[in-house]
């Protein structure tokens, strides 16, 4: 089968794009002057330091410059093509560790001249892997695909858990570099002092003292035992401890206040939704494929032609959009009684709540929610009413199911909750006739609509 050829660009075309990309590139510069500056301060030292090994013949040192160069570019990356933003802080501090690991620690020595540089950034380390882990769950946590709903708790143990796999996985890689390659990047430390049940001149199972006072290696007299890297390999899983910790705990505070607070937002990337793609057709890993025979009667139904709402849906009527995902659809209610009177409806055509699924369920729920917080803390309503009818009797007037929210505010006058009275029944006998038993078993699968 023939490759289609793509159309050639033109020079005009090329030059749009150019003059678009220095455009935006301007844009970003009049909005982060900071980020800017420590980019353009930190290649310039990367080239400084690249040219001055080169003339004195260092390759070593000129790759390590040129993956400096590489690694200053993984922000952009993730920002452009994985659609997250990283946060300004968490870019700066991402590129100053950078710079010190690999131009100061390696290149100009910083880990043997001062002893608490690579602690320090083990530590920067654990810390900083912490909140990519918050931000990996909680991107996930947010989605309003997957309907993932995780505690605090179980988000900060995830991320101290990912942010101590990646210092596990860095110490393989210096483990992996010093047998292979015969470098010593697990510095080794003197040791004075030896504990060891070997070294019990009885034999048993209880650790002998020894004090080291020299030591003979090919003829060559050493001040001290020399271990392998045993001692600095898990200090630095000790620091990263310390950081995951402390983030971790940071992380779990900030998801509790509901995302309010100043300092965490610096450290966590969020998930561009606006710049996001179209959802693609075919199901993912994470969505479940039903059976035909299987399937829910809402998975089966499609809009109804009579329906009002589904017109809605299909554009053929108007209406006022407040909200709008790829499952759910918010809009104002047309009656005019209450300002923001809001309807809240499915995409698809389910006639009432006894008729939907449990996902179509969860996700008007989550609107219903996501709405009524919003007209709360950001449009200046005290408070909110949600209401819904399932079935003629219950005075449903739309045969698809929707929910109502009626912003409040105090002394509005709206009577929202009308006194019912008293119907004289005996409650204990209601209450038995109407339980639902903890053995039984959950309500069965909608039927099909016709």
């Amino acid at each position: 089968m023939k490759k289609e050829k793509r159309p050639k660009i033109t020079r005009d075309q090329r030059r749009q794009h150019t003059r678009e990309i220095r455009s935006q590139a301007k844009k970003d510069v009049r909005q982060h002057p900071l980020l800017f500056a420590t980019y353009v301060v930190l290649r310039a030292l990367v080239l400084v330091v690249l040219v001055l090994e080169a003339v004195k013949g260092d390759y070593y040192n000129v790759f390590l410059c040129g993956l400096t160069l590489v690694l200053f570019m993984i922000p952009t990356f993730v920002e452009h093509r994985l659609h997250i933003d990283v946060p300004n802080t968490l870019e700066i501090i991402i590129l100053l560790f950078i710079f010190s690991a690999e131009i100061l620690g390696e290149i100009q020595e910083y880990y043997l001249m001062f002893p608490f540089w690579d602690t320090m950034l083990h530590t920067i380390n654990g810390f900083l892997m912490a909140a990519i882990g918050i931000a990996m769950v909680d991107i996930l946590n947010r989605s309003r695909k997957f309907k993932v709903r995780l505690s605090p708790a179980f988000v900060a143990l995830v991320a101290f858990c990912f942010s101590m796999t990646v210092g596990v996985v860095w110490e393989f890689f210096e483990y992996g570099m010093d047998v292979f390659f015969h470098t010593d990047m697990q510095k080794d430390t003197w040791i004075n002092t030896l504990y060891s049940v070997s070294l019990n001149p009885e034999g048993r199972n209880v650790a002998q003292q020894v004090t080291v006072d020299s030591v003979v290696v090919n003829g060559q007299s050493w001040p001290a035992y020399l271990d392998i890297g045993l001692h600095d390999t898990m200090k630095d899983l000790l620091v990263n401890f310390v950081g995951a910790v402390i983030f971790s705990i940071i992380g779990a505070l900030y998801i509790m206040g509901r995302g309010k607070g100043w300092f965490a937002p610096k450290f966590i990337p969020r998930l561009k939704v606006n710049e996001l793609p179209p959802p693609s057709e075919e199901a993912g890993l994470l969505e479940p494929i039903p059976l035909e025979e299987d399937a829910p009667a809402e998975e089966n139904s499609s809009l109804c032609e009579t329906c009002v709402f589904c017109r809605i849906l299909q554009g053929t009527e108007p209406c006022y959009t407040i909200y709008e995902d790829e499952y759910t659809l918010a809009f104002l209610d047309t009656a005019g009684d209450v300002e923001g009177h809001t309807l809240v409806i499915p995409k698809k055509h389910v006639e009432s709540l006894m008729h939907c699924g449990e996902e179509t369920a969860l996700q008007l729920a989550g609107t219903v929610r996501l709405i009524c917080e919003h007209y709360v803390n950001r449009c200046g309503f005290d408070g909110v009413n949600v209401l819904s009818a399932s079935g003629k009797s219950a005075q449903q007037s739309v045969p698809h199911l929707h929910f109502h929210i009626l912003p409040r505010r105090e002394g509005d006058g709206v009577n929202a909750w009308p006194r019912l009275g008293k119907d004289g029944h005996n409650l204990e006998e209601v209450a038995r006739r109407l339980r639902l038993q903890p053995s039984e078993d959950t309500p069965s699968t909608p039927p099909k609509e016709e």
